[in-house]
Parts: structure tokens; sequence; C-alpha cells
């Protein structure tokens, strides 16, 4: 017996290689465990990360909350799947948001009205420079733009800085400045005589409906015509994206693939692919959408009140310039006056998009003819007048003063106008726009988008 008095074991030479054995293979065991245990958490890790990290999963309804609590730096992911981590910021939620090129500086002897003239050397003073673009930062893989971040930027009054947004304009934009910074002043002179007195983009209504704003441009064209939508009436649509040839998550804007090369006479394959990401990612978010170039200028509030008169955004709407094309019931809204579908109409145009009566595979410039064509003959969807009690038109294909000065063309000659508007008729001068217009096209210069918006809103003529 032991000295503890429990009954000793001996082992002889066999008994200690099986004990060896077993201990042997309970460290493998535990090796193996260990490892494995490493594999699990590393794939947890991947998949499923911590709060630590600065991320979370989400689902389609966070997706949706997030937007409307400020999420700029949204991903396209499905439930369960990781979402991007946020960014580093000034808001945690969107790094981009309160970015704004300076306006701090002035050029020495330079005017407003020299913006007007293409080869002007005030980059400065006119705020049309690329290089004031600076570096673009490049977005998450998978990034959906936050189309709500110019609307609170512009209700909030201010950048990131603490600078007013939309950036002051001067009161020289008040005086009359014609297309070449002249004084003669056509488009003044048509907004006095129509009285277009448009409504506040800062007025805010939560039962009104909610309309986003898009634009097709070019990168080029980022530190001019976008910078001058942007800074004028791009925030007063509930949400506004820019769809260009490069991203840029500060504007915001977005460059989609498309089928074919990127060009004019390939403007349908690009706009097909622009309303299917708009409704993958948006349509339950907003009560219409409305398209156009970047030379168009839209009036948001009155868009707004207009759209408010029309009936539920779940019915077919389809809104804009109509014209009458040459050929038989070759109807269509104008592209360069743009053109809304309501949430209905749009859900119904992305789920037909290959349909054959679609011509998917078609290349042209004609993409406002072409989703004509599309929505009467595969859903039946006709465009909705959008005149005023008094027949005056709200959509424009022209600037203002150019419809004010249109003139009927002599007997015995023609016009694709007059004929593009011959069933309903062109009423003019005054007559020809109404004091609740909502858009206006050929808008080419930054300056001019700048002076007319400033007619608009900031001398005396917003209501």
């Amino acid at each position: 017996p032991s000295l503890s008095g429990k009954k000793s074991t001996r082992l002889g030479k066999n008994g200690r290689n099986r004990k060896l054995r077993w201990v042997d293979l309970l460290v493998r065991a535990l090796i193996l465990l260990l490892l494995l245990v490493g594999v699990v958490r590393l794939r947890y890790n991947t998949q499923s990360p911590s709060l630590d990290d600065g991320l979370h999963l989400r689902n389609t309804r966070s997706i949706v909350s997030d937007l409307k609590a400020g999420d700029g730096a949204k991903s396209v992911v499905k439930t369960g799947e990781q979402a991007p981590p946020a960014e580093n910021k000034n808001d945690a939620a969107n790094p981009w948001e309160g970015w704004m090129p300076s306006t701090t500086t002035t050029d020495e002897g330079c005017s407003f009205r020299k913006c007007f003239q293409a080869d002007h050397n005030c980059p400065s003073t006119c705020r049309d420079s690329p290089s004031d673009m600076g570096t673009i930062p490049s977005p998450p893989n998978n990034w959906i733009p936050d189309v709500t971040m110019l609307r609170r930027m512009f209700l909030k009054g201010s950048d990131a800085n603490g600078n007013p947004f939309p950036p002051p304009l001067p009161s020289e934009l008040c005086e009359d400045m014609g297309v070449q910074g002249n004084r003669k002043d056509d488009n003044k002179q048509a907004l006095d005589a129509i009285s277009i007195s448009p409504s506040r983009m800062d007025k805010h209504d939560d039962d009104g409906p909610k309309v986003l704003c898009m634009i097709y441009t070019m990168a080029a064209d980022h530190g001019g015509r976008v910078r001058a939508v942007r800074e004028t009436w791009g925030g007063g649509c509930d949400g506004f994206l820019a769809f260009s040839t490069e991203s840029d998550p500060r504007i915001p804007a977005i460059s989609i693939p498309h089928d074919g090369e990127e060009s004019y006479s390939n403007m349908w394959q690009k706009v097909r692919s622009i309303w299917r990401f708009v409704g993958e990612h948006y349509l339950d978010e907003f009560d219409f959408f409305m398209l156009g170039g970047d030379d168009l200028m839209v009036l948001p509030g009155s868009l707004r009140d207009y759209l408010g008169t029309v009936g539920s955004a779940e019915e077919d709407h389809f809104m804009g310039r109509r014209f009458k094309g040459y050929g038989k019931d070759n109807y269509f809204n104008s592209g360069g006056a743009g053109y809304v579908l309501s949430r209905g109409t749009l859900r119904k145009f992305v789920a037909n998009l290959e349909n054959p009566l679609c011509v998917p595979k078609k290349r042209t410039s004609m993409e406002d003819v072409m989703i004509a064509d599309c929505l009467r003959k595969a859903l039946n969807i006709r465009f909705t007048d959008t005149r005023d009690e008094m027949g005056r038109e709200r959509f424009h294909p022209f600037a203002p003063g150019s419809h004010y000065k249109l003139k009927p063309v002599k007997k015995g000659t023609r016009d694709w106008y007059e004929d593009y508007n011959q069933e309903w008729g062109i009423q003019w001068g005054a007559d020809c726009c109404s004091p609740s217009s909502v858009s206006f096209h050929y808008m080419k210069k930054p300056a001019m988008v700048r002076h007319i918006h400033n007619l608009l809103y900031h001398c005396n003529r917003a209501r």
C-alpha cells in the first residue's frame, strides 16, 4: 500500500506505451479542435462582423431605414450578407455629405457677365472650373448612392465647414443678362411676362409626393453643368442623382454599365440601364421619378405641387412635354424637357425591359421615343396631358426666352416643332408657358443656370 493509503497502480512497459498513445491522440485532437475553432472564427469575422468593427448586417428593411436616417454609404446587400464598412468622416453614415467646392475666392476684374463667355478666364468667380472638384474619392464596391444627401444639405443650409449651402449667388445675377452676358435678356423678359412664380424649394410636405430627380451626364461636365445643378435646383428634389461616365459619391454621381458603346447614338441602352437601376434600388422610396439631361432645369417645388394633383403614384402616369412625331401613333414625351414616371409605371416598365415589344437590343439616340413605344405597346400606358387649366404648357423643350419669342412659321414652310404640336396646337407669347411651369431645357451654360435660378428664387419672385 502507498503512504496515502490508496492502492498503487504499477504499469509495465506495454502499459506505459498505451498511456502515451492515448495522451498523443488527446493532444492531436485538441490541436485539431483549436484549428477548427480558428477557422470558424475567421469565417464568422468575415461574414458577420462585430459592432467593434463598425459593421452590421443589413436586410432590406434596414436599408430603407438607413436611408431615412441619412446613411450615405449604402451597398447592395441581401439578407445576411455583409455590408461594407463605413468610411471615415464627417458623418459616420456618409463621409461625403457636406462636401462643396470652395466658393470663397473670386477673380480680380471678373464679373458674372464674363461667365457667359466660353473663353472666360474667371474660374473662381464663375464656379465652373474642373480643378475645383479636387481628387474624386473611390466609393466602395457595390456602392448605392444616398440620393437624399443633397436634400438634407439643402434643408440644413450649410456644408461640412459651416459655409452656406447652396452657396449664395451675387445680386448681379438679378440684372438683365443675355446668353452672351449682354443686357438683352430674353429669359428675364419671358419670366416677367409669363409671371412664373415657383413654389419655394424649402417647403416640405410630409404628406406630399416624394420625387427623385435624375440627370444623365459625362464626367467632363461634373465641374460645370452638374455643379451648377447641384448648387441650384438639385437640392429642391426629395432625391437627386447624376448618372455619369465616372462615379463621384460627393455629388452624388454613379457610373453604371450598359450594353454597347458610350455615345449619344446609344442613349436607349444607357437609359434602359438607368431605369433598371432606379427600379431595383429606389422604387419604394419615392412616388415619382424624373429623368433628363444635364442641360435641364427643374423647378422642384412646382413639380411637386403639380404631381400632387395627378392621382396616386401607383396609377399609370407618364408625364412630360408630349409630342406627335412623324409616323403613325408616334406619340412621346420630349426627353429634353424631362419626363416623369409614376411608381406604378416604373414598376411595370422595369418588369418589361426585355419584352420584345420594347426593342431591348436596339441602338438609337431616340430614348424618349423608345420608352413611349414600350409603355404604349407592351403596357397600354400613354402620356398624361400636363397642360394647366388654360392650356398652357408646364414642361418645356427650350429655354423660357425661346418659347416666349417663338413665332409661327411663314405659310408654305414647315417646322418640326409646329408639326410635332399640330394635333393640339401651340400657344404663343406669354401664353406659351404656365406660371406653374416645372422644367426648361437647353440650359447649357452654368452661368445661365445660376442666372435664371436667381431670377426665379432670389429676386423677389418665389412664393
